[in-house]
């Protein structure tokens, strides 16, 4: 099956190396030299947007919002009656469908672990069959691991995995430097916070722990996890980490809202 990725930013880049065992893929954006220097021939490529688009059996939008609506518009004729799968922030699928009046619509939205075919995204459609939820997973598979949702809930998605890489830097780069501050050499630091942070994120996956489940594993009556949280509570880190999140989320809003307007 073809699959052609409109757009040549991280999300298609990477979409296309985690794809390409499972799709034959073609690509095209807004730059046709840049294109070719980063591809060096390992894709086809195309010289404009339409040709792309009638080309793939299935075709991808990694577009910036902002040129959403030129680029819809540009390849609604090539799409019809096939699937189109988005990861444009902020643009709805019954916007979408509006433009694309013949094809069939999903999105998603992938995070930056993407780079490394370890992204989690979260996706929403409409009107698909089995056949085609099938082939949309499949394609959202190959860079990591996918979640469908309602749709009503993706600008919280955007706050929460969408930023939620950034968030997690954050806290690793404190504990690195917390370590080094300690005595410990910034290269062990970091592969210690590193390996930390990756096994008990899998410890909670493979035996089904909660987050306070964890913690309470972990803390003993007296002991230094006791004393580390209690510092954590009186700097509010729950809250402040919350309110990132929440942040991000917010912001996600109005740039939806933008969007539509």
């Amino acid at each position: 099956m073809k699959a052609s990725i409109i757009g040549l930013g991280v999300v298609g880049r990477s979409i296309a190396e985690g794809i390409k065992n499972d799709f034959e893929v073609s690509l095209s954006s807004g730059s046709f030299e840049k294109l070719e220097k980063w591809n060096r021939g390992r894709f086809k490529i195309f010289e404009n947007n339409v040709d792309n688009a009638k080309y793939g059996d299935i075709v991808l939008l990694t577009i910036k919002p902002n040129i959403s609506d030129s680029v819809m518009n540009e390849i609604k004729n090539a799409v019809k009656g096939k699937l189109v799968i988005s990861f444009m922030a902020g643009v709805s699928l019954s916007h979408i469908e509006d433009v694309l009046r013949e094809s069939m619509v999903a999105r998603g939205m992938p995070n930056i672990p993407m780079l490394v075919q370890k992204s989690v995204t979260a996706y929403s459609y409409k009107n698909l069959d089995r056949e085609h939820i099938a082939i949309l997973e499949k394609v959202l598979k190959g860079f990591g691991s996918a979640i469908e949702i309602n749709e009503s809930y993706m600008d919280a998605v955007t706050g929460l995995s969408g930023s939620g890489p950034a968030f997690v830097a954050i806290m690793a780069d404190s504990m690195i430097n917390a370590g080094i501050l300690a005595g410990i050499p910034k290269f062990q630091a970091r592969e210690l916070v590193i390996e930390t942070f990756i096994n008990t994120m899998l410890l909670m996956k493979e035996k089904g722990l909660s987050a306070s489940d964890l913690r309470d594993e972990v803390m003993t009556p007296g002991g230094t996890t006791a004393a580390g949280i209690y510092e954590m509570e009186k700097a509010n880190v729950r809250t402040a980490i919350a309110n990132a999140v929440l942040g991000s989320y917010r912001r996600a809003k109005e740039l939806s809202q933008n969007s539509k307007d």
